[in-house]
């Protein structure tokens, strides 16, 4: 969602310099859509970025309600099986189905 919004940040700007710049000389129009067009990584990564640090903001309250689940257990045993049924699948893992799901494990919310 981030960098669908940093997107449209981009072609905003762009829009913007256009409108600006349209009565400028013809080269520094050039010259100025050259440096839009290569900065356009950047506000991709930059979205990238963004959004790979709130997963693992996600990741850190999922693992706390882990965490709070093995601490108040008194279940051993039943609680080891609905931790390994967490969803996670490698680099494929969607951190808010794993959030979702820590939530349902007993006592996941203690603190």
């Amino acid at each position: 969602m981030t960098t669908l919004l940093l997107l449209v940040g981009f072609v905003v700007m762009a829009a913007t310099f256009v409108a600006a710049a349209w009565r400028s000389p013809r080269h520094a129009k050039g010259l100025g859509l050259a440096i839009l067009a290569l900065s356009a990584p950047f506000f991709f990564w930059l979205g990238g970025f963004s959004e790979r640090f709130k997963s693992g903001q996600c990741y850190s309250n999922a693992i706390e309600m882990v965490a709070n689940a093995v601490e108040e257990t008194g279940a051993a045993r039943e609680l080891s099986k609905s931790i390994r049924a967490l969803p996670l699948e490698g680099y494929e893992t969607v951190c808010s189905d794993v959030e979702a799901a820590a939530r349902q494990l007993p006592n996941a919310g203690a603190h």
